[in-house]
C-alpha cells in the first residue's frame, strides 16, 4: 500500500484497506522528532526537563514553552508538536 493516507487519513477512528489508522501514526512520528520531556518525583517535590527545541529562527523566543502549571498543585510537559497537544 501506499505511505500516503489517500483519504483514509481524515479521521482518527478510520482504518485503510491494509488495517493502519493514519491519524495514530501522524502522531507517533510528532513525538518522535520532538524534543524529550522527563519529569523526576522526589521525596520534597517533582522536577521536569525538556529539550529546548529550535526550529526555526523566525520563533518568537519564549513562545515555544513547553512545561505549563495547571494548577498549584498539577503542572505539564508537552512532547510533540504544541498544536498537536
Amino acid at each position: 500500500m501506499s505511505a500516503i493516507g489517500t483519504g483514509y487519513d481524515l479521521s482518527a477512528s478510520q482504518f485503510s484497506p491494509d488495517g493502519r489508522v493514519f491519524q495514530v501514526e501522524y502522531a507517533q512520528k510528532a513525538v518522535e522528532n520532538s524534543g524529550t520531556a522527563v519529569a523526576l518525583r522526589g521525596k520534597d517535590g517533582v522536577v521536569f526537563a525538556v529539550e529546548k527545541l529550535v526550529a526555526s529562527k523566525l520563533h518568537e523566543s519564549g513562545s515555544n514553552k513547553r512545561i505549563a502549571t495547571i494548577d498549584r498543585h498539577v503542572g505539564c510537559a508537552v512532547a510533540g508538536l504544541l498544536a498537536d497537544s
